[in-house]
């Protein structure tokens, strides 16, 4: 009897090609699967950026604004700092920038969708919505969700 050390080549290429089987139906799924995690990590953290506007409003005793473009948005005191007009919706002076998101890759913010007028919206020092109005986020695969900001909160639907 002979003591057989190792593989074989034969054994070596019937792994080889279970694994790429098996890969074959794993790939896609993972690859669907990080799409949806983007989307749906992009869409909460927009939720929770607007909770924080909302609060940082009424913190500052001020308006805090929302401009949102194609690829991210960005959320600023909007009160008129270092010589900048109070409401005018753009970030001059010496405006408190609170964030500056830029949405990962592969999502994007719809704005033929978004129905806030002019793509943006406001939170006054009360913690009311100026515009109300939903934004919609899609994701490379087509699929898409909506938040909405109303006069009872912020929601977060699924379209697609």
């Amino acid at each position: 009897m002979h003591k057989h050390r190792g593989l074989t080549l034969f054994e070596i290429i019937v792994v080889v090609g279970i694994l790429a089987i098996v890969s074959a139906f794993v790939v896609p799924n993972i690859i669907s699967w990080r799409s949806d995690m983007k989307l749906r990590g992009a869409i909460n953290n927009l939720k929770g950026d607007l909770e924080m506007a909302k609060a940082r409003a009424i913190r500052e005793n001020n308006l805090v604004a929302i401009i949102f473009n194609n690829d991210g948005y960005t959320i600023f005191v909007d009160n008129g700092a270092g010589g900048a007009v109070a409401g005018d919706w753009l970030k001059q002076g010496n405006e408190l920038l609170l964030r500056d998101r830029e949405l990962p890759g592969g999502v994007v913010i719809d704005l033929a969708g978004t129905t806030f007028v002019n793509n943006h919206t406001r939170f006054n020092s009360r913690g009311h919505c100026a515009v109300l109005g939903s934004a919609v986020l899609k994701n490379d695969k087509g699929e898409s969700k909506t938040i909405a900001v109303s006069r009872l909160g912020i929601n977060i639907k699924k379209n697609s």
